[in-house]
């Protein structure tokens, strides 16, 4: 009797601890938001989208001889700052000299001509009056008084441009600036127009950068860019688009671009390398970078997951991208700055997850 009494208070029993067990089952804890990695939208490109260039001046001159000499002074050297009129270099001016000589003295025989002509003409025409000569003694003597004056004029025409010419033995600084390079040293005999230094002014500087010729349809005069100088990024200055080259280098087959720049400090010198990041042109829509693992492709359509910083949670939205340099990606419509997105983890979301933002800190350094 007392074994079935066991068994039967076992059996009672058994569905008394059941309940319980599935009481106990319905008020487990929700499980905990999910952390994710994030990151908030800008309106910039980052500087490995730039362009790689150097600063040079907007005014450059080749300066040459404007005659045939052997170079006799040389005064200045790449890099150093002349003033204008600054005497430069000098070929050997003998020759010249000698020719100015010449010219000289051909003027002063052509002064005697002239005053022995006139007083000829000034006697006859005093005998004519007295009806001593004819009229055509007159008029010869009117002549060699016309001709005696015109080999005046041009013995002195003559002696200026040989003064001129001994002038141009003395390369001088046409305007203030720097000298960016030399072609001709002592000794070496330069032809008339050989470059022998190339003179730049310090006033006005661009930048100077070579675009593929696949990307140069994408840029117009007058679009904005951020110059960034290469040894000290922290130093930039902003610039417009001034010129387009209309024909690519044959061997690069790049596209030269011109950039002006408003009011660069002193550090952007001729030459230091820069990189020429292009900004937002006004009236267009903004446009993000974010990188490849914020995008959700199904289906072949791409979406991202924005975050609702209030309610803590994720929603999904389509976007429309573009391809970008440096595994990233460009957001064309779907997305505005300022927006927080994931940027890791995007296949296991679900709409309305909550999240935590743990490692916010963390996914802004990866972006």
């Amino acid at each position: 009797m007392k074994r079935a009494f066991g068994f039967t208070a076992l059996l009672l029993a058994a569905p008394l601890v059941t309940g319980c067990s599935q009481d106990n089952g319905s008020q487990a804890a929700p499980l905990p938001p999910r952390p994710v990695l994030t990151m908030v939208t800008a309106r910039r490109v980052t500087a490995e989208h730039g362009l790689s260039g150097r600063i040079a001046p907007r005014f450059e001159t080749t300066l040459a001889f404007r005659t045939l000499g052997r170079l006799v002074s040389r005064d200045v050297d790449v890099g150093d700052q002349v003033e204008k009129g600054q005497p430069l270099a000098a070929i050997d001016a003998e020759t010249l000299a000698a020719d100015v000589r010449s010219a000289r003295a051909q003027l002063a025989n052509a002064r005697i001509q002239a005053r022995t002509a006139d007083a000829s003409a000034q006697r006859m025409r005093t005998l004519y009056t007295e009806n001593t000569v004819s009229q055509s003694d007159l008029d010869v003597a009117e002549q060699s008084r016309q001709i005696a004056t015109a080999e005046l004029a041009s013995a002195r025409a003559q002696l200026d441009k040989a003064e001129n010419a001994l002038s141009f033995a003395v390369l001088t600084a046409p305007y203030d600036g720097v000298i960016t390079d030399r072609q001709a040293d002592v000794g070496q005999v330069v032809s008339a127009g050989a470059a022998v230094f190339k003179l730049a002014q310090t006033g006005e500087r661009e930048a100077v950068v070579d675009v593929p010729a696949a990307q140069q349809f994408d840029l117009a005069a007058g679009d904005p860019f951020r110059v960034v100088l290469q040894i000290e990024p922290d130093l930039s200055v902003e610039g417009k688009i001034r010129e387009i080259a209309p024909q690519a280098e044959a061997l690069t087959r790049t596209n030269r671009v011109r950039i002006t720049l408003a009011d660069p400090p002193p550090a952007f010198r001729i030459g230091a390398l820069i990189t020429a990041i292009p900004q937002e042109k006004a009236g267009q829509p903004a446009s993000v970078i974010l990188p490849k693992s914020a995008i959700l492709e199904e289906n072949g359509k791409a979406s991202i997951w924005v975050v609702d910083e209030a309610a803590m949670t994720v929603s999904k939205r389509a976007v429309t991208v573009s391809d970008a340099p440096g595994g990233t990606v460009q957001i064309e419509a779907g997305l505005k700055p300022d927006e927080r997105v994931v940027v890791a983890g995007v296949h296991s979301l679900a709409d309305g997850q909550a999240i935590s933002l743990t490692d916010i800190a963390e996914g802004e350094r990866q972006s």
